[in-house]
């Protein structure tokens, strides 16, 4: 682990275990208003989940999982509008919760945020979480914007950034079509198609793409994703193949 990663973890640390959580009550008298009501609403969406969604949480053995889905359908449910609206304005941290609580209570009251975001080539902000929030909605809706953002981010002229989510939207994409009978990805996925123009699709699996959005959804919904099974079955290919 580089000095870069060791400084990042510590910050993560910090963030959980002082800032989100409880302790951080005590740091209340230090802030001022806005602080305090940064703080607070943090705490109240339990903003301090974004480490164990960007991973841990789908690959907990399954009764762990169970109450840590109670916990975020909780807040999902809780958490007002402008509660979201808020979270969607912080960094990737907050973004990423508040797309899960999106997902999770199917908050269709901010597609048209979603929507706005992902159609604005100039907007700022991390787009990835939009992919599970829309995929989880589950509307044609959901897959025409979808659709629109992949059409604009695959485009030649578009520039390259960490807040794209191509791959994710693809997948997400793919999910919805496969859920609802439409054919949105079609236009996309043509043998000369904006996909097959795009230097990212190399070597991405669609169908793992689609499977991985299937179980995010699932995780929403409260279900089991199935990542741990997923991960289980892989290894024995993988030995097979260092075997070889």
């Amino acid at each position: 682990m580089g000095k870069t990663e060791v400084v990042v973890s510590m910050w993560d640390w910090i963030a959980v275990h002082v800032w989100y959580r409880p302790a951080g009550v005590l740091m209340l008298p230090l802030l001022d208003a806005a602080g305090r009501h940064e703080l607070r609403l943090r705490r109240r969406c339990g903003a301090w989940r974004y480490l164990q969604l960007r991973q841990p949480a789908l690959l907990m053995p399954r009764a762990r999982q169970r109450l840590f889905q109670w916990g975020l359908r909780r807040c999902a449910r809780r958490a007002t509008v402008a509660d979201l609206l808020e979270l969607l304005d912080y960094g990737w941290r907050e973004r990423l919760v508040a797309g899960w609580l999106i997902a999770c209570g199917s908050r269709s009251e901010l597609r048209p945020r979603i929507a706005r975001d992902m159609s604005d080539p100039r907007s700022g902000g991390f787009l990835h979480p939009y992919c599970v929030a829309l995929a989880g909605l589950g509307t044609e809706q959901d897959a025409r914007i979808l659709s629109d953002y992949l059409l604009m981010s695959l485009a030649p002229e578009e520039d390259e950034d960490e807040r794209h989510c191509q791959i994710a939207a693809m997948g997400a994409l793919l999910y919805l079509d496969d859920s609802l009978g439409t054919g949105y990805a079609e236009a996309i996925l043509g043998p000369d198609g904006p996909w097959a123009r795009w230097p990212g699709a190399s070597g991405v699996s669609l169908e793992e793409a689609r499977r991985d959005a299937a179980g995010l959804v699932a995780f929403a919904r409260g279900a089991d994703p199935g990542f741990r099974a997923r991960l289980a079955g892989d290894l024995p290919k993988r030995s097979g193949a260092t075997k070889d």
